[in-house]
C-alpha cells in the first residue's frame, strides 16, 4: 500500500500543480473593492476560457513526465538545493515584480488577507512550473555532452558550406570577424556616423570646454579614457577631413572592430576546444540578430567598449583557471591579452575595478595551485587603484568622479522614508540629512524607479563627518520603519529579475539628432562642430528601426528584450555549474555575478538596459566556454 502510494506521488503532485499553476496564470492579483473577503477571494480567478483547460492538461503531461524522472532517481542535497532555490527566487520575483510593476509597492502581496492567500497561490503555481523546467533544463545541458562526436557528413553539404566550414575549423578568428562585419556592414551605414546618448553627448562638450576652449576641467564622471578616445576621434576627423562627422564615424568603426575582435576571440577558443558547428553558428547568431547588440554596436558609450574587454577578459580567465594559457605556443601574446583586458575593463567603467578586485579575490580563495598568482593580481590592481585615484587623477587636474553614484541604495531608501513617514523624522535627523540632500525636496523628487533626481540634491561639500552623521541616521531610520527600506530597494532592482511588463530601451536615431543639435549648438561659436545623420537615408533608418523593434516584441522573440532574460539565464547556469562542480565554469561566470550585483546598486532598474549590457554581451560565450570543461567539449554531440 505504502509502495503504490509513492508511486502516485507525481501523478497527484502533477494534477494538483497543473491546477495551481492554470490559476496563477489567470488569476487577477489587483485589488477589488467591495464584497466579502471570500467572494472578492474566488472572483479573482473567474476564467470562462476554454484555453484553461487545454493549458492545464498539458501543464499536467509535462509535470508527470519530469516529476516520474525526478523520483526515479536519487538526488543528493547539493541536487535538489540547485532546483529548489532558483526555483523559489524565481516563483518570488513574479509575485512579488508584479506588485512593484503595478504600485511601486507590496501592497498587491501584503495589502489584506485575500490578497496574501492570492499570492501565496500565484506563488506555489509557479513554483511547480519553474521547478519542472528547471529539471527538464538540467536535464538538457547534461544531454548536450555525451562523450560521442558524430563526423560531419561533408559530402551531403554544398561545396560553398564545407570550404565555410572548414575556414572557421582552421582560422576561426579572421574567419567570424569577417562574417559579423560583413553582416553589420548594412547596419554600419544606416548608423553613420555613429549614434549619442546623453553621456556621450556630456562626455564631447567636456573635452571640448577643456581641451579646446579652456572653459572648464576634464571631469572623471566618465571614465576619461572613454571621454579622451571619443574626443581624439572626433577631432581627428576634423583636422584631417573637416568633418566632425568623419571623426564620429572613425569611432564607430573602431568600437565595432574591437567588439568584433572579442566576439571572435571566443570563437577562437570555442573552435579549439572543437565545439560541433551548430553551436558555433548559435553563438555568431545571437550577435548577429539580437535587437540589442545591434544597437548598442554602434552607439558611442562607455559600456561597449568595456563590454568587449570583459568578454577578452573572460577567454583569458578561462585559459589560466584551465591552464591553457601555460600550454599554448604563445603564451606571451594571451599573458599581452590579458593585462589589456585587465586594463580596459579598469579604464572604461569607474565599477570596473572592483570587477577585477572581487574576481581575483574569489579565484585566490577558491584556487589553492595558482593562490600566488592571483594574491599578486589582486594587490597590484588595488595598489593601481590607489595611485590612479589618489595620485595620478589628481595632478593631471582631472576632477575626481562624484562619491553620489556609489549611494543610490542609501538615497533612495532616505527619500521614500521622508515621502512615507516625515511625521517619524525628528529635528535633529532632518538637520544630519539636509546636510547631504536637499531634505525640502525628498518627498517630491522621489522617483521610485531611478535615484537620479535625489541623487542631483546631493552636497558636493558635504565632509567626512556630516557623512557619517547621515549614515547613524540612515541606520536609525532602518531600525524603525525596514519595511520601507526594503521596498525603496526592490523599486530599484525587480526589473532584473521580473520578466514581464515592459521591454529594455532602445537608443533611437531621431533622439540622437537631437543631441547631435545640441552638440552644434553648443560649439557654434567656438569650433564650429556640425555632426548630423543624411537625409537620404532617414526613410530606411526609420523603417528598419521600426521594423526591428516590432519584430522582436513578439512572442518569444521578445525574451531578447527581456533584461530579466539574461538575469535568470546566468543565475541558472550558476546553479548548474555548482550542481555539477565545476569550479573553474563557475569562476569564469563570476565577474558576470559581480557586474549583476553593480546594476543592482545602480541608480535605475532593469528597463535601462545599458547598465546591463555586458552581462548580455558576454553571457553566451561564458556559458559555452564553462560547457567546454571536464570533457564537456567531447560530450557537445551533434
Amino acid at each position: 500500500m505504502q509502495k503504490t502510494f509513492r508511486q502516485n506521488i507525481p501523478g497527484i503532485t502533477s494534477f494538483l500543480g497543473s491546477i495551481l499553476t492554470t490559476l496563477s496564470l489567470s488569476v487577477d492579483m489587483e485589488i477589488r473593492d467591495g464584497g466579502q473577503s471570500w467572494e472578492l477571494f474566488l472572483e479573482s480567478f473567474r476564467s470562462v476560457d476554454i484555453t484553461d483547460g487545454i493549458i492545464c492538461f498539458l501543464f499536467f503531461r509535462f509535470y508527470c513526465r519530469v516529476l516520474e524522472n525526478w523520483c526515479g532517481r536519487k538526488h543528493s542535497v547539493r541536487e535538489r538545493l540547485c532546483c529548489h532555490i532558483p526555483t523559489a527566487l524565481f516563483a518570488f520575483f513574479m509575485v512579488m515584480g508584479f506588485s512593484f510593476l503595478k504600485e511601486n509597492d507590496w501592497s498587491l502581496v501584503f495589502g489584506s488577507m485575500v490578497q496574501f492567500l492570492k499570492a501565496c497561490i500565484v506563488f506555489l503555481g509557479y513554483y511547480v512550473l519553474f521547478f519542472c523546467c528547471i529539471c527538464s533544463l538540467y536535464r538538457c545541458l547534461d544531454r548536450v555532452a555525451p562523450g560521442r562526436r558524430k563526423k560531419e557528413c561533408a559530402r551531403s553539404l554544398p561545396r560553398g558550406v564545407r570550404w565555410y566550414l572548414d575556414c572557421l575549423h582552421r582560422y576561426p578568428f579572421r574567419t567570424c570577424f569577417l562574417t559579423m562585419l560583413i553582416l553589420y556592414i548594412p547596419n554600419l551605414i544606416l548608423s553613420y556616423p555613429g549614434i549619442l546618448s546623453t553621456d556621450s553627448k556630456n562626455q564631447l562638450l567636456n573635452a571640448y570646454g577643456a581641451l579646446k576652449t579652456h572653459t572648464n576641467r576634464l571631469s572623471n564622471h566618465h571614465p576619461i579614457a572613454h571621454t579622451l578616445l571619443l574626443y581624439g576621434c572626433v577631432n581627428i576627423g576634423t583636422l584631417l577631413f573637416s568633418s566632425a562627422n568623419a571623426g564620429l564615424f572613425l569611432y564607430t568603426i573602431l568600437q565595432m572592430s574591437l567588439v568584433l575582435a572579442a566576439i571572435s576571440w571566443v570563437m577562437k577558443l570555442l573552435a579549439e576546444c572543437r565545439i560541433p558547428e551548430r553551436y558555433l553558428f548559435l553563438f555568431m547568431g545571437f550577435f548577429a540578430i539580437a535587437p540589442r547588440i545591434q544597437n548598442y554596436m554602434f552607439l558611442a558609450v562607455k559600456d561597449v567598449c568595456f563590454a568587449a574587454f570583459l568578454m577578452i577578459f573572460l577567454v583569458q580567465l578561462y585559459r589560466l583557471l584551465t591552464g591553457k594559457l601555460q600550454e599554448e605556443k604563445r603564451g606571451l601574446l594571451h599573458r599581452i591579452l590579458f593585462a589589456v583586458s585587465v586594463l580596459g575593463v579598469f579604464f572604461f567603467r569607474q565599477d570596473g575595478v572592483y570587477v577585477l578586485l572581487l574576481t581575483f579575490l574569489m579565484t585566490m580563495i577558491c584556487c589553492r595551485k595558482n593562490r600566488r598568482l592571483w594574491g599578486g593580481l589582486l594587490g597590484g590592481t588595488f595598489c593601481f587603484f590607489l595611485l590612479y585615484q589618489c595620485i595620478l587623477i589628481p595632478a593631471l587636474n582631472i576632477k575626481a568622479s562624484n562619491p553620489r553614484e556609489a549611494l543610490s541604495i542609501p538615497f533612495q531608501q532616505t527619500a521614500r522614508y521622508v515621502r512615507d513617514a516625515a511625521d517619524d523624522v525628528t529635528p535633529e535627523q532632518q538637520a544630519a540629512i539636509s546636510a547631504i540632500l536637499n531634505y525640502e525636496e525628498l518627498a517630491e523628487l522621489y522617483n521610485p524607479n531611478l535615484s537620479d533626481p535625489v541623487k542631483a540634491t546631493y552636497n558636493d561639500e558635504a565632509t567626512a563627518e556630516e557623512l557619517i552623521a547621515y549614515f547613524r541616521v540612515w541606520f536609525q531610520m532602518l531600525c524603525k520603519h525596514p519595511g520601507i527600506y526594503v521596498q525603496a530597494t526592490m523599486n530599484n532592482l525587480y526589473g532584473y529579475f521580473y520578466p514581464d511588463g515592459y521591454t529594455a530601451e532602445y537608443y533611437d536615431y531621431a533622439s540622437s539628432a537631437e543631441r547631435m543639435a545640441a552638440i552644434n549648438e553648443s560649439l557654434a561659436e567656438t569650433t564650429g562642430t556640425e555632426l548630423y545623420y543624411p537625409e537620404s537615408l532617414a526613410a530606411l533608418r526609420e523603417s528598419y528601426e521600426t521594423f526591428r523593434e516590432t519584430l522582436f516584441s513578439l512572442p518569444v522573440l521578445s525574451y531578447f528584450l527581456m533584461p530579466a532574460f539574461y538575469t535568470w539565464c546566468l543565475i541558472l547556469w550558476g546553479f548548474y555549474c555548482i550542481r555539477c562542480r565545476e569550479k573553474e565554469a563557475l569562476l569564469t561566470a563570476v565577474p558576470l555575478f559581480i557586474f549583476l550585483l553593480i546594476c543592482m546598486a545602480g541608480p535605475a532598474y532593469g528597463w535601462y538596459f545599458r547598465y546591463l549590457y555586458s552581462l548580455a554581451f558576454c553571457l553566451p560565450g561564458t556559458i559555452l566556454m564553462g560547457l567546454t570543461l571536464t570533457g564537456r567539449s567531447a560530450r557537445l554531440s551533434c
